[in-house]
């Protein structure tokens, strides 16, 4: 959106649907496969020239972020020296989703700020160029920056497009407000060779969605329930005491997810879950296929 030099833009949350690891690479990283996606809700970003660079964050979760040590000022800094430009403008973030969260929160964020700069200071930058700053900035910025549901393999940096959308379901998504260290996440894991590459990406209607995906799984669950346990108890209260069709971790973690069939079933596991959970945070979403 624009609106007298104002560029406005949702920053979405991204979800992993599943999140398989392949091996480890000599570089400490792994090597994983994710089916990932959007939903109709994220942070919000405003861009506008002024005569001096600055930075201002607002919103429900403003706090816990930081004004000087931010990704959103790395992706300035990266197209400033691509662009060989100063970028002198006013940003705004109101940060609506937690932090550590697994939604991608900042990813987003860096890929949101660079569509907005690309916008307002019409930057061209060449396919394989984008995508080595986008990766140069953290593994999810390529798939938040695409805006697309996708496969993603690699360390992040491959990201291929599914031939047909997934179901827009509703969706409701459960965090404890405990933030979870992605590192000590990856650094529990112990992999196996259990998982078998599946080529038929097809999951164009609800029935082959639920089949397909409640027989994959994230393989960082498992680590994340030993150190946050709460995850297991809402996932397990997803699975036995509402009309969740699917229901998983997105990421590191400790975002929950449950997705349903229709938004009747959505709103009575929000009431159900609120209730027996205190001090969590929720919101009751759907799933989209492109911003």
């Amino acid at each position: 959106m624009i609106v007298s030099g104002l560029k406005k833009y949702i920053s979405p949350l991204k979800l992993n649907l599943f999140l398989h690891l392949i091996n480890k690479n000599t570089d400490g990283y792994h090597n994983l496969e994710s089916l990932m996606t959007f939903c109709e809700y994220g942070d919000f970003i405003s861009v506008k020239k002024e005569k001096d660079f600055s930075f201002t964050i607002d919103g429900p979760f403003a706090k816990h972020l930081s004004k000087t040590d931010n990704i959103i000022l790395d992706a300035v800094e990266v197209l400033e020296e691509y662009a060989n430009l100063k970028i002198n403008v006013h940003i705004k973030l109101t940060k609506n989703i937690p932090i550590a969260s697994g939604m991608g929160g900042g990813s987003s964020n860096a890929a949101t700020v660079i569509h907005c700069l690309k916008d307002l200071f019409k930057i061209s930058i060449k396919k394989n160029t984008i995508d080595s700053l986008l990766f140069s900035l953290g593994a999810d910025v390529p798939f938040c920056f695409f805006r697309r549901t996708a496969i993603v393999k690699g360390k992040g940096e491959k990201v291929e497009f599914l031939s047909s959308q997934i179901p827009e379901l509703p969706i409701l998504l459960i965090n404890p407000l405990i933030e979870v260290s992605t590192k000590k996440i990856f650094e529990g894991v112990k992999l196996s060779n259990r998982y078998t590459r599946d080529n038929d990406m097809d999951f164009s209607n609800s029935d082959l969605f639920f089949e397909k995906l409640n027989k994959k799984n994230n393989d960082l669950e498992c680590v994340a329930e030993k150190i946050c346990p709460i995850i297991k108890k809402i996932t397990s209260f997803l699975k036995t005491e509402t009309n969740s069709k699917l229901v998983r971790m997105t990421g590191s973690g400790a975002t929950c997810f449950g997705v349903f069939n229709d938004s009747s079933d959505l709103d009575k596991a929000d009431i159900l879950i609120n209730n027996v959970f205190k001090g969590i945070w929720t919101k009751k979403t759907k799933i989209i296929n492109q911003i």
